[in-house]
């Protein structure tokens, strides 16, 4: 009986990577209908395996449809409900970039790259006496990291007006050069003055006496 549950699990969480291949195909996955090649290899090259910090807050992410999207128009979530993982000024590593189609680029985000490798290496193997095992394998593999996808309106074939409509993006989306100005720094502090104090100094690297001041200025400011 023990061995049916087993390959019972094993059957679950093969089927689910299954169907997230599927997806993926249907999102347009595939050398046929992919970014343009040498702006992917580009975008790759500068962005995957480096830690950046964040301009906006990212929200959690469990499939590839309630990625956060980010296009000219904005910034929508496949779930407004999720809360949010990552907080604008926050760092964060990025593992993966994956070309998902003629004009979407889809990154996998952690908090940080020692977070990502033992995230991957905790997932726990399927097992016959925990018949949760395939939901377990599924936390996991959502357990600290995100998904944000670029959205392009520029086509593959004009890779120049991709690549910029990309790096735009991606201003957007972290800070790629440069640090926040002071303004941003008291601007964020204003606009969060319930988060701890503690997280705020490390967030902004504001004094104590300042963000105290600021958070005051925050809370009247919400009266």
């Amino acid at each position: 009986m023990s061995g049916c549950v087993g390959r019972s699990v094993v059957s679950r969480v093969a089927l689910a990577a299954a169907g997230w291949a599927l997806l993926c195909a249907g999102l347009g996955v595939g050398s046929a209908r992919a970014l343009e090649k040498g702006t992917y290899r580009t975008l790759r090259g500068r962005l995957e395996g480096r830690t950046l910090r964040l301009r906006m807050d990212l929200r959690a992410s469990d499939t590839p449809l309630s990625a956060n999207t980010i296009s000219l128009e904005g910034v929508r979530h496949g779930r407004e409900s999720s809360p949010v993982l990552f907080t604008q000024l926050q760092t964060v590593f990025v593992q993966r970039v994956t070309n998902q189609g003629k004009t979407r680029l889809g990154l996998t985000v952690y908090k940080s790259e020692g977070e990502a490798k033992y995230l991957r290496g905790a997932v726990p193997p399927p097992y016959a006496a925990n018949p949760n095992a395939a939901g377990t394998v599924a936390a996991y593999a959502r357990l600290g990291s995100t998904s944000v996808v670029l959205e392009l309106k520029a086509g593959k074939n004009d890779p120049k007006a991709q690549l910029e409509e990309a790096e735009t993006l991606l201003d957007r989306l972290f800070y790629m050069s440069g640090e926040p100005s002071r303004e941003e720094l008291e601007s964020f502090v204003r606009r969060h003055p319930y988060m701890p104090l503690s997280q705020l100094e490390k967030l902004t690297g504001l004094d104590e006496e300042t963000v105290k001041g600021l958070v005051e200025q925050g809370r009247a400011a919400g009266e």
